[in-house]
């Protein structure tokens, strides 16, 4: 799988998380982004990615899934 294949899939799948978590309430949410940062890391390492850098690609990303998540919030009001 190519690097910009692999981003794409994330990107699309960090939308469709942010979309389903902006529903649920603060308190739920933790689970959900541990899952998100288990698959970008293992996806980050699967593209080359060493541990580490795969590490802070994950949490970069669910970084990133908050503020999506913060944006569809705002715009929900």
């Amino acid at each position: 799988m190519s690097v910009e294949t692999a981003l794409a899939q994330l990107l699309r799948m960090l939308h469709r998380r942010a979309l389903n978590l902006a529903d649920l309430p603060d308190d739920e949410r933790d689970p959900y982004y541990d899952r998100i940062r288990r698959s970008c890391c293992g996806a980050a390492e699967h593209i080359g990615q060493s541990p580490d850098n795969a590490a802070m690609t994950a949490n970069s990303m669910v970084e990133f899934t908050r503020a999506m998540v913060g944006i569809i919030e705002a715009r929900r009001e």
